[in-house]
């Protein structure tokens, strides 16, 4: 397997892991386990990621057939967000105080997929207004729970993952979970249309409950590692992170940033099935073209992140992402859509994959929940913002101008960051290692 050859080519000795209790009697012993880990977490990635396949793209569209509108398909996205950030305060106090953060992970994740049972069941027993409600609340929930793990999974991701191999193993991973996201869009748009009608949707969420279980089993089969329970730091740092150019910039890129996303991003699909014309199977047709080129963009940038740092990797993907929703401006056909999921697919893997290790950079271990809780809190709430402020201008004006604003956000999301981010970590001073390690 990949991985495997790919952890072992880093010495045990090496790896920056103090915290972890060497039980094993050699290095070879430590490398095997270590190997392991890294095994079981790719793999949890792909069933994940096959899970979500089967529901993510597929949630505005179900909402449409039970008679949503723009508006709430917005506040179905706003309300997760504002979950999302609720959630995460007290997920990353509980990761630090806890101690348990694979647990806290396993029940998040649990209690979310849990809500596709009840998807599956819904429209045996509601219609109408009462279902449409009920779909939003659950779907946004679904999604905000994650908030709750989101804290402890970046500190366990940081400390399964040794830095020297972070940027190729993100990449295997994420290549494997692009594969599986291709075979599953495609499978359940093929399914949803062939079946027609609700029961469609009700077939695919089933399915992504099995395969979500099965990824659930396999996480909480992973040792966890480094420290256990953190008592008596405040929650969040203020004092130090105002202390943290780089750390400041990185937030305020992310608030805008996310803002922007969220103001045309739930609206894509929409517009797809209610101005073009496209069926369930179209549209997962379409996103199989940008499940296949991010397989491209990660093994490209899986690389550029180990070599010329995860910071400007993100600024590479980034200054190019705005492109995109302005070129939906010139969709006239489903097929347009093409070429912009093409470029998507491989600027969005490379993106998010440098995002990642973005944030393992410029937190340490001791910090790293209350750091993640504190980035995905703007997250949460600039998403919030966007995608409630975007189903009402689409509602009121349809979805050019979304698209027009969503680009100009996105850019000056990128000259913050490049402004703030990258160049502070320019500085003789300061570099992401020892910026990450300072804090």
């Amino acid at each position: 397997m990949p991985l495997r050859s790919l952890f072992r080519s880093v010495q045990a000795f090496s790896l920056p892991l103090p915290a972890v209790r060497r039980v094993e009697s050699t290095p070879e012993a430590f490398a095997e386990r270590r190997a392991r880990i890294l095994s079981r977490f790719w793999w949890d990635g792909v069933l994940a990621r096959l899970s979500d396949a089967f529901v993510v793209d597929y949630v505005p569209l179900f909402a449409l057939a039970l008679g949503a509108g723009p508006r709430e398909i917005g506040w179905l996205n706003g309300l997760a967000q504002l979950i999302y950030a609720a959630l995460l305060i007290p997920g990353a106090r509980l990761a630090e105080r806890w101690g348990r953060r694979k647990a806290l992970v396993v029940i998040a994740v649990g209690l979310a997929r849990a809500n596709l049972i009840l998807w599956v069941l819904l429209p045996f027993f509601l219609t109408g207004h009462a279902a449409i409600g009920l779909v939003v609340l659950t779907g946004a929930l679904r999604a905000g729970l994650w908030g709750l793990g989101a804290p402890a999974w970046t500190s366990l991701a940081g400390e399964w993952v040794p830095s020297e191999i972070r940027g190729r193993y993100f990449g295997w991973r994420n290549i494997g979970s692009g594969i599986a996201a291709l075979i599953g869009v495609a499978v359940a748009g093929w399914l949803i249309t062939a079946l027609g009608g609700v029961r469609g949707y009700q077939a695919a969420f089933s399915i992504a409950f099995i395969l979500g279980a099965v990824g659930l089993a396999v996480f909480a089969s992973i040792p966890e590692v480094g420290p256990r329970a953190v008592r008596g730091k405040r929650l969040p740092p203020w004092r130090e992170i105002r202390q943290r150019p780089a750390f400041l910039g990185y937030l305020a890129t992310a608030g805008v940033w996310n803002f922007s996303l969220f103001l045309a991003g739930p609206f894509f699909n929409v517009y797809l099935a209610q101005n073009l014309g496209a069926s369930a199977r179209t549209i997962g047709l379409l996103s199989m073209v940008s499940a296949g080129t991010a397989l491209i963009g990660q093994w490209v940038f899986g690389r550029w992140s180990d070599r010329i740092g995860a910071p400007r990797g993100m600024w590479r993907a980034g200054m190019l992402i705005p492109l995109l929703p302005w070129a939906w401006l010139l969709v006239r056909a489903p097929w347009h859509v093409i070429p912009i999921n093409a470029l998507a697919g491989f600027l969005w893997a490379g993106f998010e994959l440098c995002n990642l290790n973005t944030l393992l950079v410029l937190s340490s271990p001791e910090t790293r929940p209350r750091y993640a809780a504190l980035y995905n809190l703007i997250v949460g709430i600039s998403s919030t913002l966007g995608a409630v402020i975007g189903g009402w201008i689409a509602a009121a004006w349809g979805f050019y101008p979304l698209f027009v604003l969503s680009g100009l956000g996105r850019t000056a999301a990128m000259v913050l960051f490049r402004w703030k981010v990258i160049r502070s970590l320019k500085s003789p001073s300061v570099s992401p290692e020892s910026h990450g390690k300072s804090i």
